[in-house]
């Protein structure tokens, strides 16, 4: 199997491997648009330009826990630019965000219809190129999605990420059978679960080999639950920071009962490894 073909089979989407890292301009790094597997289109940088209105956008930004300035393109604008209203059509229940170090963000796609999301690519604030970001001091570049709003937070299931070269629109249960709970009943504690893990962690971690590749598959070769306790399940997630050092954020504001259906949802996976 050629490198291509095992990315597509390890993360559930094919992306091209010119977008994995290797440090180019935002102008020469094309963003791919994807439906599914397939790749409608790509466009740079120079071609945003000549389709887009250019913004001067400020924000308190909780990743630089400062306020920034960027130059941005309206997020509905790039959408349409890259899908027509294709993107606004409902057979899309998601819309996936990835990132060239495999981070895979997922947000809902009317999200992106409200005012406030913005694509950063070029940062004011900096001399030259971007001001390095987060604990691992990255270069947030080619993209970054950015949001205005005080409530269009990663709490409230806005997707931040960065590095960004390629969005797909997908229909998340298709897409990514093996980490949809099936048969699970509407509204049961796995289900709330599952949508819990949708929205916040499947941008790093994958169940069942679907997902993103930043964490560990916390369902392969084994289930979580097989080998660490519901109390220190509940505790890592919420204060992953007290015991080591990554890119997983705290999620102190989960409640007792989300932690609860969290793991029930990674049990009810439990026997459906691959």
């Amino acid at each position: 199997m050629d490198n291509k073909r095992l990315l597509g089979t390890l993360t559930g989407l094919s992306l091209n491997l010119s977008l994995l890292p290797c440090a180019l301009a935002a102008d020469t790094l094309s963003l791919q648009f994807q439906i599914g597997e397939e790749t409608v289109q790509a466009l740079d940088l120079a071609q945003l330009r000549t389709k887009l209105a250019v913004h001067d956008i400020e924000l308190f930004d909780p990743h630089y826990e400062k306020r920034k300035r960027f130059q941005a393109f309206d997020m509905a604008d790039v959408m349409d630019a890259g899908f027509g209203e294709r993107w606004r059509h409902h057979d899309f229940t998601e819309v996936v965000f990835i990132a060239s170090d495999g981070y895979r963000a997922v947000g809902a796609p009317e999200k992106l219809s409200e005012p406030g999301g913005y694509l950063a690519f070029a940062d004011l604030d900096a001399q030259t190129g971007w001001e390095a970001i987060s604990r691992k001091q990255a270069d947030p570049g080619p993209f970054y999605l950015v949001w205005l709003g005080e409530q269009q937070s990663t709490a409230n299931a806005y997707p931040w990420p960065w590095q960004l070269v390629g969005i797909s629109l997908v229909d998340f249960r298709a897409q990514y059978p093996n980490v949809y709970p099936q048969g699970a009943v509407p509204d049961s504690p796995a289900m709330r679960g599952y949508t819990i893990f949708r929205d916040r962690c499947v941008r790093c971690h994958a169940m069942n080999r679907q997902g993103g590749m930043v964490g560990p598959d916390l369902n392969a070769p084994m289930g979580i639950t097989d080998y660490r306790s519901p109390m220190m399940i509940r505790e890592f997630i919420r204060h992953p920071s007290r015991y080591r050092y990554s890119h997983m954020p705290d999620h102190e504001d989960l409640s007792d009962r989300n932690l609860d259906d969290l793991i029930e949802y990674f049990r009810y996976q439990a026997p459906k490894t691959h």
